[in-house]
């Protein structure tokens, strides 16, 4: 299992156990906050591959706090600004930041009627949320929106708080309009891929031929678009104010590096060995502890696939741009796609 993964999870200390990635952050003022303009923005460490997970957690926080889907927002994942949820991977997305934000939900909701019934001396259980307005017995008596600013969620998450039954969910688990979609379809600017920042200079690297390789000797020449090299030991890059220079002079600079290779990769007919022989992570699927019956029968096989990756589909990309003595980084990686720094 992710290494990651595991300590964003939580486990290995001696405090009280939270749902999923909850547990490692706890505070809930890092989860959602309010806005007197009647909305709600969530803030999850998980980002939008595709699969929908954005709209999947607006939907459980929508159920939890009784507002209506169009008031919540979401913030995109950011090293600063969001809960540290590790990667965006296996599927986990809603498993486990949905359990932590379904969690952080139910407890803000039992804050906010905590302190509204303390103001009106309405006791909790006969105020009902609609659509984020706290209605007790004689009519509205405040809402989410009206105590937006008194900081109510500068706290920690408590382990106390009870999310709603499954039969009680209205929002989750319905048909609802996917939030990431509409900037994909007319082409707005939604990935690292689509910044353009002022003096910006594009960069590409050139590949060595093997992955043990020491750059001996690069011959000059002259280089499109007014290209120049960026050599640090056997790292070497090209930069030019236009991409399709970029490209054009990696092409160039390629042809014209030498490099002392040697191949570090196993023989491609014998990888069902080398995966065997390898280092790995091991983990137990299912343990029985009766003994198992006596066997009349032995069946043996042996079953392998091929050693593939498992990459991203589009392009890896970084932005990388100073702000005074800051460096401000964009990035992307197989399990990331991030538009905010």
């Amino acid at each position: 299992m992710n290494l990651a993964y595991v300590q964003a999870t939580g486990g290995g200390d001696d405090k009280p156990k939270l749902p999923g990635s909850l547990h490692i952050n706890r505070r809930l003022d890092a989860w959602l906050r309010f806005h007197g303009e009647g909305a709600v923005t969530i803030t999850p460490g998980k980002v939008e591959l595709g699969q929908g997970i954005l709209t999947a957690l607006s939907q459980i926080a929508a159920d939890e706090l009784d507002v209506s889907l169009s008031r919540v927002r979401v913030q995109s994942a950011s090293t600063p600004g969001s809960p540290n949820e590790a990667v965006t991977s296996g599927s986990l997305s809603v498993q486990e930041s949905g359990m932590a934000l379904r969690h952080a939900c139910a407890d803000a909701r039992a804050i906010f009627l905590s302190v509204i019934a303390q103001k009106t001396g309405v006791a909790a259980e006969s105020i009902r949320v609609v659509d984020g307005e706290f209605i007790g017995p004689d009519g509205p008596i405040g809402s989410y929106w009206s105590l937006a600013d008194e900081k109510l969620l500068d706290c920690e998450a408590s382990p106390d708080a009870k999310p709603k039954a499954p039969a009680d969910r209205r929002v989750a688990g319905t048909p609802a309009p996917r939030i990431d979609l509409p900037d994909k379809v007319f082409g707005r600017a939604r990935f690292v891929h689509d910044l353009r920042l002022p003096g910006m200079l594009h960069a590409r690297v050139v590949r060595p031929p093997a992955r043990k390789a020491r750059l001996t000797a690069l011959r000059d020449g002259p280089l499109p678009g007014k290209a120049i090299v960026a050599r640090d030991g056997s790292f070497l890059a090209v930069l030019a104010a236009w991409e399709h220079d970029a490209e054009a002079a990696a092409t160039r600079v390629a042809a014209r590096a030498e490099w002392d290779a040697q191949d570090t990769l196993p023989d491609e007919n014998a990888l069902a060995t080398w995966l065997r022989e390898a280092p790995g992570e091991h983990a137990i699927i299912a343990e029985r502890a009766d003994p198992a019956p006596e066997a009349t029968k032995h069946v043996q096989a042996v079953f392998s696939r091929p050693f593939v990756s498992h990459a991203s589909i589009g392009t890896s990309c970084a932005v990388a741009c100073w702000r005074g003595e800051t460096l401000e980084i964009w990035q992307t990686t197989i399990t990331n796609e991030r538009l905010t720094p």
